[in-house]
């Protein structure tokens, strides 16, 4: 067996690169893995031990329960002032949300339980547990009775009893089936997890019955309805699950009783769902009546059988019996046996409900808390306490309040009584001062304690009881345990808010709930969930979210992004039908794109470039230093080609002439491979997506001695070209004048490419390579030329500031208003703009950024079609090539030639001008304002400069005061009211979001062509008859990102927004690792960060 050898050096190499790493995240910053929970609780428990050391006997702790609450409880304790003892009749928690996946195999039951004394164990044994049920709890003398449950025949008592300083009571609940009959013995519940392990069993039993060959049709519908009590998030997701398990497995084993299957949801209230949005709700019922799933509202059951439901239907009072197979009862909870007899000890016997004070401390009982299901926080009103909190606040007794003594008492009027807060928000009030206003809504500066009691009158219709959920059990748990865990220190040090009936102040803030949203899983991969916000989502992208959510619980979930798109057009094209002709010319952002989202069968395509992959190019920087893998950012092309579910081929080939005469196209193969090298490809639409080339400005030496950054196999030999460097000046026979040149590394172009990539070296640089050739440092350079006077003048001005002044200490030179003239092989000549003074710098390697030139075969198809004077390819509002018909250009090869207003400003005023009178009022124009905002985007540019409201107001801007109101003008008032508009136009810049945006948009035209020419959607034809086929392109900038190295980066977000420094470089990390093409990149790009991280980027020179 081979042994792997790691040498002294290597280990406090990595060492060193994690500790600095470390320190540069931060304390905390590294985990070593697995699940990171985090609580709002302060972490105190350094503080505590010093101050428990010498108080002697620990307090005795008794924890009833291992759900939610209390598994959420131990994990966040602090034991070291505690004996922690653990009371249950299960020995795991269970992660209860996934118990209806249980039922039906989507999930199997032990994978979502975990052996509680795995959390036991992680708190080095100080807890001890017991698998026994409480039987009773005595509060008077401070014990809890218990019976072990486990039913071998083992000699020893069952029964014992625990003494407790404080208890946790955290049984849950159990199922309420409201006194009906039959329900316990006919019904399964769905609460633990041998109710799920019980119902899947059972429904099985039900098919195996169905399919017994003595039976009639009708006793098998009978055997195969599956009836559901409850329409709450337990019995839909429920019935979901069922449905799926019915229709995606069963029916495959069981073919001959497909027909057969039924299922009913029963719910009393109006609706399914009804503690969700109504949006949801309707969702909801929309699908399960697709589904097929019966739900049926407004019936009250009465009673179960072994055979029949037998229910009242609210509406009509009739009564219905129904026959079923199976019933899973899921109607809400209610409190627990021994929890009931503990209620009637301490005077709670006649409430439904264990109750608790806002700190979860059990009311009329001293020491005793309750969390989770098995209780319900009885909130304080706070007009019981009205008369004592005008009492605080009136300091000196003149039974007056003003303004100033109220504010001082807001505070904790807002933290002690949470339905004030909530009051104000549903009366879209800004602060309690509000509530202060007299009736008409004026400001009062003094108020006294009956204009007080009814400004408050009506906060307390707002209080209502947190829902038996998960979500509050836990949080109830990790707030108790902070509570305990700070409980020395805040009887001296108290945080809570003031004593309105007492003196002083509470030890604790009161418990107080946060939502987070909660799902509702519908089956067929789609899901429905209420977030925070009033916010709303449903389908299937909500489903992927509650895998996540679900999943952070532990482990991962592994997502493929294989979507099928062939069912939405599954009849669109007839196999019969002689299928278009696209073909795409190009792999970059703007054909990757279009050939993503195109979904039409009816076209044939054909895709020809000389890269048989796309390139996650925004990411090349990162490749030339190693920091990310050329293959990391790489997805082969025939991947993206295999996933459509129409024809689509694809040729390693290089266009080298369009045909537009005979609609043809050149190629030429880059394979050596033998045989014909050239080909012709015909097409009805051609879509020229080919990118650009670097620009040289026809400066002499540049092609021959520079390296460009535009392809992965750019980045490649930039990364070898480095690494050329180092070995070289670390020869001996190098002088160490001679070592200079050699590790000088200059960049011209100081735009995002150049800044990016100097960062990247820069880091490589003094994170790797100095330590691997340590008699080198003090002999690098690196410089950033810029022509212009500042780097990154296309971002806000705080950024480009920033990164000059982080690459002045960095030790990056900057050079700007410098001009390159020329480059040799050992050196480039500059000449300064200011002083027009020439400067030669000798380099080791040059990187050269400094924007893009048309490349040669689209230069040449200028020509053909007329526009071999201009600079770049224009294509019209809709990306079809001016000049040429059905021939389109997306990306860097083509610029947008946005049509000016004044140029149709008399065909504008004509169309608008309906009566042709010569003069337009609102009205008339009003008729075609979104039209012309449509068509130029220009004018919307203009209103925002100019702070307009709407294009009336600029129209009536060269009117006076008195012709505003009729606002009628005639053409030459039209013009000058528009004269400045077309100042506004801009090219938009060649950069992956635009190229991206552009493919999207031209697929989805395609998608809707046969749609469109029957129904024209775009503004009106102002020099033609009718509308334009498509809605212009309109681009949408989504922001961008300034990496500057060192962990930091800058982010230029849309509304102003300017983001700096390193959490901006994670905003980067997940907004980059997001808009990979594929799961397989996200993964390895991923796993290269990583690496990275760890073990420093890799100097091998391959």
């Amino acid at each position: 067996m081979a042994t792997l050898m790691v040498s002294e050096s290597t280990v406090k190499m990595v060492a060193r690169r994690v500790v600095n790493q470390i320190g540069k995240k931060g304390k905390g910053w590294f985990n070593g893995g697995g699940l990171v929970a985090y609580s709002e609780s302060k972490s105190t428990s350094a503080t505590n031990n010093k101050e428990l050391e010498g108080l002697g006997k620990k307090k005795k702790l008794v924890v009833l329960g291992t759900g939610w609450a209390s598994a959420s409880f131990l994990k966040d304790l602090d034991i070291s002032a505690y004996d922690v003892r653990v009371v249950s009749p299960r020995n795991y928690f269970a992660f209860t949300p996934l118990l209806p996946s249980v039922t039906c195999g989507t999930v199997e039951a032990r994978s979502i339980v975990e052996p509680i004394r795995n959390i036991v164990k992680k708190k080095n044994g100080e807890i001890q547990f017991w698998e026994a049920e409480c039987t009773k709890i005595d509060a008077a003398n401070k014990k809890v009775y218990c019976r072990s449950n486990i039913e071998a025949n083992l000699v020893g008592k069952k029964d014992f009893s625990l003494d407790y300083d404080y208890l946790v009571i955290a049984t849950g609940a159990e199922v309420n089936t409201f006194n009906t009959p039959g329900v316990a013995e006919y019904c399964h519940f769905l609460k633990e997890v041998e109710d799920a392990q019980r119902i899947r069993a059972s429904v099985i039993d039900c098919f195996e019955k169905a399919i017994l060959p003595d039976l009639t049709d009708e006793e098998r519908r009978m055997n195969l309805h599956f009836v559901v009590v409850g329409g709450g998030p337990t019995g839909v997701e429920f019935a979901a699950e069922l449905h799926d398990f019915v229709y995606e497995d069963l029916i495959k084993l069981y073919p001959m009783v497909k027909d057969l299957v039924s299922i009913t949801v029963i719910q009393s209230g109006d609706h399914i769902l009804n503690t969700y949005d109504s949006r949801i709700s309707s969702f909801a019922e929309t699908k399960f009546a697709r589904d097929g799933i019966d739900v049926r509202t407004g019936c009250r059951v009465l009673s179960v059988t072994d055979t029949e439901v037998n229910m009242k239907i609210k509406s009509t009072g009739e009564y219905v019996p129904i026959p079923h197979g199976m019933v899973v009862w899921s109607t809400g909870v209610t409190t627990r046996p021994v929890v009931k007899d503990f209620m009637e000890q301490i005077g709670q016997g006649k409430r439904r409900v264990l109750a608790t004070n806002e700190w979860l401390k059990v009311r009329g009982c001293e020491d005793v808390y309750a969390i989770g299901d098995c209780a319900t926080i009885d909130q304080r009103k706070i007009m019981e306490d009205i008369a004592a909190i005008f009492k605080v606040a009136d300091k000196k007794n003149t039974g007056i309040l003003n303004v100033e003594e109220f504010q001082d008492i807001i505070d904790d009027i807002l933290i002690r009584y949470p339905q004030v807060d909530l009051h104000l928000k549903s009366e879209h009030l800004s602060s309690v001062i509000d509530l202060l206003k007299d009736p008409q809504g004026n400001a009062r500066k003094e108020i006294d304690i009956e204009g007080f009691k009814s400004a408050l009158s009506h906060v307390d219709t707002q209080l209502k009881s947190l829902p038996a959920t998960a979500q509050v059990a836990a949080q109830q748990g990790t707030y108790l345990s902070s509570c305990f865990n700070r409980r020395e220190i805040c009887k001296t040090q108290p945080e809570g808010p003031r004593r309105f009936k007492g003196e002083g102040r509470y030890e604790f803030l009161p418990f107080r709930y946060k939502h987070f949203g909660q799902f509702a899983p519908l089956g067929g991969e789609q899901a429905a969930a209420e977030l925070p916000g009033d916010w709303v989502s449903v389908g299937r992208s909500t489903q992927w979210l509650w895998y996540s959510v679900y999943a952070s619980g532990g482990g991962l979930v592994a997502c493929s992004d294989v979507r099928p798109f062939g069912s939405v057009y599954a009849d669109a094209a007839q196999p019969t039908m002689k299928k278009t002709k696209v073909v795409v010319l190009g792999t970059g952002w703007a054909g990757t794109s279009f050939l993503k989202n195109l979904k039409d069968p009816s076209f044939d395509v054909q895709i020809v470039s000389p890269s048989n992959y796309f390139a996650f190019t925004p990411l090349l920087p990162s490749v030339t230093c190693g920091t990310v893998e050329a293959r990391s950012v790489v997805e082969p092309i025939r991947n993206i080609v295999k996933k459509k579910s129409f024809n689509v081929t694809f040729k390693e080939a290089e266009c080298f002439k369009i045909d537009t005469n005979n609609q043809k196209v050149h190629c030429r193969s880059i394979q050596n491979t033998g045989g014909k090298e050239e080909f012709t490809v015909d097409y009805d639409y051609l879509i020229i997506a080919m990118g650009a080339r670097a620009n040289t400005f026809n400066t002499p030496g540049v092609v021959e001695h520079a390296h460009f950054l535009k392809e992965v196999e750019d980045a490649q030999r930039i990364r070898r070209s480095i690494i050329d460097c180092f070995e070289r000046a670390s020869l001996p026979s190098i002088t160490d004048e001679e070592r200079k040149k050699i590790l000088h590394f200059v960049v011209v172009g100081g735009g995002p490419t150049g800044v990016e990539f100097a960062a990247e070296l820069h880091d490589f640089v003094y994170e790797d390579l100095i330590y691997l050739y340590p008699d080198l440092e003090k002999h690098i350079t690196i410089t950033l030329l810029e022509a212009g006077d500042h780097i990154l003048n296309m971002f806000d001005k705080r950024i480009t500031a920033f990164a000059e002044e982080k690459f002045q200490r960095d030790g990056i030179k900057l050079k700007t208003g410098s001009m390159v003239v020329k480059v040799s092989d050992k050196s480039i000549t500059l000449k300064e703009r200011s002083s027009g003074e020439t400067k030669v710098l000798p380099f080791g390697m040059v990187v050269w950024s400094t924007g893009i030139g048309t490349r040669p075969v689209i230069m040449d198809f200028m020509k053909q079609i007329g526009q071999g004077n201009r600079r770049v390819m224009a294509t019209d509002e809709w990306l079809r090539v001016e000049g040429v018909p059905n021939v389109y250009a997306l990306g860097d090869c083509a610029t947008i030639n946005q049509r000016r207003v004044l140029e149709d400003i008399a065909n504008i005023f004509g169309k608008a001008d309906k009566n042709k009178t010569g003069k337009l009022n609102v009205e008339d124009f009003s008729e075609v304002i979104n039209d012309i905002i449509e068509r130029y985007p220009q004018v919307e540019l203009h209103l925002e400069s100019k702070k307009l409201k709407n294009f009336v107001q600029l129209l009536q801007g060269d009117l006076g005061d008195a012709a505003k109101q009729s606002t009628h003008m005639d053409i030459e008032k039209f013009k000058s009211a528009l004269s400045e508009v077309d100042n506004k136009m801009k090219s938009l810049p060649p950069t992956a979001q635009v190229a991206a945006q552009q493919g999207a948009y031209l697929a989805q035209c395609f998608n809707r062509m046969k749609e469109c020419d029957e129904n024209p959607e775009g503004p009106i034809r102002f020099r033609d008859s009718g509308r334009h086929r498509f809605k212009p392109f309109r681009y949408k900038h989504l922001g961008q990102f300034a990496p500057l190295g060192g962990e930091q980066t800058a982010a230029q977000l849309p509304g102003d927004w300017v983001s700096i420094g390193q959490s901006t470089q994670w905003l980067w990390y997940s907004v980059y690792a997001s808009k990979l093409v594929s799961w397989r990149t996200r993964v390895l790009v991923i796993g290269d960060w990583g690496r990275r991280f760890i073990f420093g980027r890799d100097s091998s020179r391959i």
